[in-house]
């Protein structure tokens, strides 16, 4: 019988074009509950009515795209390791949002990219629980 559980879930050590000499991240597969619950994280929709007697015919709609939310959670819960430091050489701790923040955009890009990119299924045939 097929498994169908994550059994490999994490990546060997994804090297940091923009950390050299030798910065990198591990990162780990999300279940599929997980993805579902990311995915219902990612968008939030807010519908208004207006006020008064026109609240019935002036609806609002909001919908408000949580991607810094997302980034931040994707940082603390898919990096099972990495050797990002301080400029004291602390590691930093990407489970505390502002550890997050001070790191230089390229470098947060290309992390959530390796993110990203470990996480679609779509994009490869290597994705292979065995």
């Amino acid at each position: 019988m097929p498994i169908a559980v994550i059994t490999d879930d994490t990546s060997d050590k994804m090297p940091l074009k923009t950390l050299p000499p030798d910065g990198y991240v591990v990162v780990r597969r999300m279940s599929y509950g997980e993805s579902l619950a990311r995915e219902g994280k990612a968008t939030k929709l807010l519908v208004a009515g207006g006020e008064g007697k026109n609240s019935k015919s002036n609806p609002q709609a909001e919908v408000d795209i949580q991607t810094e939310a997302l980034a931040y959670w994707d940082f603390a819960n898919l990096i099972v390791e990495h050797n990002c430091q301080d400029k004291d050489g602390r590691l930093l701790n990407f489970k505390n949002m502002n550890d997050v923040k001070r790191l230089p955009a390229n470098i947060g890009r290309e992390i959530g990219e390796i993110i990203d990119k470990f996480n679609n299924v779509e994009e490869t045939e290597d994705i292979k629980n065995s």
